[in-house]
């Protein structure tokens, strides 16, 4: 009689946990043999010495006698983990074929339909409020327009085009973390990664329990790319670790696009020098549409959120507004109305949505 999937998931599970076990060394032990065959031989030392040293062998065997797979098996069905290796169908076929594939994969939720394009959206913790609000409505859009957005839920770029993603309840979003599915980080992102996980897919080469340690990012955002049919970098600085990302991008020969960014920006400076590297610039949703062969969005209805477009004095205040913070004092002096006038008609704009407040200041949505 064939063993539950569960049982399989629990040894994955253990396999994944036991000290030294690193992603390379689990993928020579599922090389040749399958989950319940490797697990067996770990238990009874015979791992040959391809996989590993004779000492770490040895701590994986003794190791092993004392796991409790019952345990494991309830972990994971109350947190709702599912796990996979190369050898199963619902293993993603993007991760078994990569140049460096993913040996298991634990994950909360589906992976999206294999037929929908996917978008990496990729950038800087420390982003510009600009730079958070252009990943939000790239994702937004992106989502809206059928698009799975693949990012790593990091504070910055990366939870904004997410929070974008969900807004759209439409294409469902996919994360890959860089911790165990039971380990929030960060911390702040709890309530994110839970309706990542419920509209979408969370997914983690980290077994249970797995910290955040620093050699897991740069993993990570392998998987990243290679889960990606394109790579947008929103805001990133000249050595951030998004642009770890795009060189896994460029390896796979995924295509990378930048938003151009102020050049008094310095958290725009890698993204603006991928630009000058020859990488597509995207404006907007429409670029990256495009860049997908996908149609555009209407743009009068991207840039109002379905609102109107303004006309007469709110028009010409509008248009005295720059993309960047603008004074009242300023928009007034460059459109020849009053700052009771203009303050007015900066009210309405707020409403509609076609501007946001900026401190004292404003600027276009």
């Amino acid at each position: 009689m064939a063993e539950p999937p569960a049982l399989d998931g629990a040894r994955l599970t253990a396999l994944a946990q036991l000290e030294s076990m690193s992603i390379r060394r689990l993928g020579r032990l599922l090389r040749h043999h399958d989950v319940g065959e490797a697990f067996d031989r770990v238990i009874a030392g015979r791992v040959g010495a391809e996989v590993a040293d004779e000492s770490i062998r040895r701590n994986w065997a003794a190791a092993a006698r004392q796991v409790d797979l019952s345990a494991i098996g309830i972990d994971l069905e109350e947190l709702g983990v599912k796990v996979t290796c190369w050898h199963d169908e619902g293993h993603p076929s993007a991760l078994t074929t990569d140049i460096d594939p993913a040996p298991v994969l634990f994950r909360i939720g589906d992976p999206p339909p294999l037929h929908l394009p996917r978008v990496a959206i990729v950038g800087t913790r420390r982003c510009s409020g600009a730079g958070l609000e252009t990943a939000r409505q790239l994702g937004r859009e992106l989502a809206a327009a059928g698009v799975v957005v693949v990012s790593g839920l990091a504070i910055g770029v990366d939870g904004a085009a997410h929070e974008g993603a969900l807004e759209a309840a439409a294409a469902p979003p996919m994360a890959v973390v860089g911790s165990g599915p039971d380990i929030v980080y960060p911390r702040r992102h709890r309530g994110l990664w839970q309706r990542v996980g419920e509209a979408g897919c969370l997914c983690t080469e980290a077994p249970l329990g797995a910290k955040p340690a620093a050699w897991r990012f740069p993993a990570r955002n392998r998987l990243i790319a290679a889960l990606a049919d394109l790579v947008v970098v929103v805001e990133s600085r000249v050595a951030g670790g998004s642009l770890l990302t795009v060189e896994q991008a460029i390896r796979r020969g995924v295509d990378v696009m930048a938003v151009p960014g102020s050049v008094r920006n310095p958290a725009a400076d890698g993204a603006n020098q991928l630009l000058v590297d020859g990488c597509a610039p995207a404006r907007s949703a429409d670029d990256v549409l495009m860049a997908l062969g996908l149609s555009t969005i209407d743009r009068a209805a991207r840039r109002t959120g379905g609102a109107p477009l303004p006309v007469g004095e709110a028009a010409t205040v509008l248009a005295a507004i720059d993309d960047g913070p603008t004074a009242i004092d300023e928009i007034a002096a460059r459109c020849g109305l009053s700052a009771g006038a203009v303050f007015a008609q900066v009210e309405i704009l707020l409403g509609r949505g076609h501007i946001v407040a900026d401190g004292a200041r404003v600027r276009r949505a």
